[in-house]
C-alpha cells in the first residue's frame, strides 16, 4: 500500500514544508489510492457534512464539529458528502516529534464554547505560515474537548506505540513494563482502567490490527504473517485471529478481495 507525503496530498506546493493548513472545501481532491497510508500526522475538522471515516478498519461517523486525527502509517479511507466543509492540518513527523504530538484518539467532538476559538486558530494559520506556535495550543485545546473515549495516559500511549513499532518481536509484558519503568501489575492496572483490556489483551489487539493490514496489503501468507508478528506458530495465530475477529485469516483476506 502506498504511503503518501504532504507533497502528494498538496501537489501545488513549490517547496518542502514542515506543516500545511488548508480549507477543506477549497482544496481539490488529490489523485490518490483508497485506502492508503500517510507519512505524516493529519488533523481534519469537519465544520459541515456527513459520511464515514475509516481508520485502521474501524468506521467513524463524520459529523459537524468533529475532528479526526490520524497518525503516520494508519490505514485510512473515507466517504464524505459533497457539502462537507472544514479545515485540515498536516504535520511532518520530525515537527510532530519536536512538538511531542502523538494522537491517542481517532476523534474528538468540539465543545460549543471552543468552536469559534478553534476556527480563529485555523483561519490565522491558513493565512500566515508563521503561526507554528499555534499548533501546540490547538492540540492542548483538543485534549480538553469532548471525546467518545477516555484520554489515554502518556504511559499507555507509549506502551501502544512500542507494541506497534515492535510488532515483529515477541516481547513480554514484563519487558515492556521494565522499559516503562513500572511494575507489571501497575501496567495491567493502567491498561484495564484506560482501555478495559489487560496489557496482554491490548498487545494482542494491536498485533491483530497489524495482521489485518498485512493480510490485505501484502503478499505474505498466513504462516509468514504469524512469523513476522512473533506468534509461536501459524495455528496459534489463526486461532487468536478468529477469536478476535470471528473469521479466519484466509476468509478475512478472501472476503475483502471479493469486495474490492
Amino acid at each position: 500500500m502506498k504511503i503518501y507525503q504532504i507533497s502528494d496530498i498538496i501537489p501545488e506546493l513549490t517547496k518542502p514544508t514542515a506543516y500545511y493548513v488548508g480549507v477543506f472545501e477549497d482544496t481539490p481532491d488529490p489523485d490518490i489510492e483508497w485506502p492508503h497510508r500517510h507519512g505524516f500526522y493529519s488533523l481534519v475538522w469537519f465544520t459541515q457534512g456527513n459520511g464515514i471515516n475509516v481508520i485502521d478498519f474501524d468506521e467513524y461517523e463524520i459529523r459537524p464539529n468533529r475532528i479526526f486525527t490520524i497518525n503516520p502509517k494508519q490505514i485510512h479511507n473515507w466517504n464524505y458528502s459533497v457539502d462537507s466543509c472544514g479545515y485540515f492540518l498536516l504535520i511532518e513527523e520530525h515537527l510532530a516529534k519536536h512538538l511531542n504530538i502523538d494522537f491517542s484518539l481517532p476523534l474528538v467532538d468540539l465543545k460549543t464554547d471552543d468552536i469559534q476559538f478553534v476556527k480563529e486558530i485555523f483561519k490565522r494559520m491558513s493565512l500566515d505560515s508563521n503561526q507554528l506556535n499555534a499548533i501546540p495550543y490547538l492540540i492542548l485545546l483538543l485534549s480538553t474537548s469532548e471525546t467518545p473515549r477516555k484520554q489515554l495516559s502518556d504511559t499507555i500511549t507509549q506502551f501502544k506505540k512500542w507494541i506497534t513499532e515492535n510488532s515483529n518481536e515477541n516481547f513480554t509484558i514484563e519487558q515492556y513494563a521494565e522499559k516503562l519503568k513500572i511494575s507489571t501489575e501497575t501496567l495491567n492496572q493502567l491498561c484495564k482502567g484506560e482501555t478495559g483490556l489487560t496489557a496482554k489483551q491490548l498487545q494482542l489487539d494491536l498485533k491483530i490490527t497489524e495482521a489485518k493490514r498485512l493480510l490485505l496489503y501484502s503478499s505474505l501468507n498466513t504462516s509468514e504473517i504469524a512469523f513476522k508478528l512473533g506468534f509461536e506458530d501459524n495455528s496459534y495465530f489463526s486461532r487468536i485471529f478468529k477469536k478476535k475477529t470471528n473469521i479466519s485469516p484466509a476468509n478475512f483476506r478472501e472476503k475483502y478481495l471479493k469486495t474490492r
